[in-house]
């Protein structure tokens, strides 16, 4: 199951560049460079290139941004993302870990650095950082924070708090859909079917159907041997989402 990677910078496009202008024939100053603007785009680019997956072009970015802002945090975290995505964990922690020093207020920095440090199997050391996430002042991305916590949890066989931070996080959400999924998804997983029906059933009260919710149904059905009623969310799932993944899980169960 994968963990959430938070959203790790605003930025906006802007530009930064030297320029003159010529007013009744006379040429005015050039305008002064500006280094945050500058580098404002630079992470903006950098990024934008890293989720097109050209990695030579998003690393010249980012680097060219750390040149301009050598202490702007954003600009680490940048970084330290472009070196998850290329799987070069070591430079990935150290440049959360800077982010960090420079901010030490972010709560994004200290889930991020959570979920590559759970990727690692460290798992105390992620469920610090995820803990210091949430106490955060004004840090409002709790509700995701603590289903990372659980699901690191629950990768570690811990199920007593994989459960608690769940349920944290379902309390913080008011219910969210895409929580209620997941826990319901890993406690299938685990064939604790009792607690995962009675998620389903939570989510079975959102109107909104998806793909995800009607395979958690098939599976349930099928766990409990409920032919009919796999059967009937496994039509409609096949009829609502026939290019899905579930769809197709669900023709290779029935095969």
């Amino acid at each position: 199951m994968r963990i959430l990677l938070l959203a790790l910078i605003t930025v906006v496009f802007s530009t930064g560049c030297v320029s003159q202008r010529t007013v009744d024939g006379k040429q005015e100053p050039a305008q002064q460079f500006n280094a945050q603007e500058a580098s404002r785009t630079r992470l903006a680019l950098g990024l934008q290139y890293l989720r097109s997956g050209n990695f030579e072009q998003a690393k010249a970015n980012l680097e060219r941004a750390r040149e301009y802002t050598p202490n702007n945090p954003d600009v680490y975290t940048g970084l330290a993302y472009y070196y998850q995505q290329v799987r070069d964990v070591k430079n990935a922690e150290a440049y959360y870990r800077k982010a960090i020093d420079l901010r030490p207020d972010d709560g994004d920095s200290y889930n991020n650095l959570g979920v590559l440090l759970c990727g690692q199997d460290r798992y105390n050391e992620a469920d610090q950082m995820f803990r210091k996430a949430v106490a955060q002042p004004g840090y409002v991305k709790i509700a995701s924070t603590y289903q990372n916590a659980g699901r690191c949890a629950a990768q570690q066989k811990d199920m007593a708090n994989a459960d608690r931070y769940y349920l944290l996080a379902l309390n913080h959400s008011g219910g969210s859909v895409n929580i209620l999924e997941n826990y319901a998804s890993l406690l299938l997983e685990q064939k604790r079917y009792d607690k995962a029906a009675d998620m389903i059933e939570r989510r079975a009260n959102y109107p909104q159907l998806s793909a995800q919710y009607l395979w958690l149904e098939v599976q349930l059905a099928h766990a409990l041997n409920d032919k009919n009623k796999r059967q009937q969310f496994g039509d409609l799932l096949v009829q609502r989402f026939p290019a899905s993944q579930q769809a197709r899980d669900y023709q290779q169960l029935t095969k």
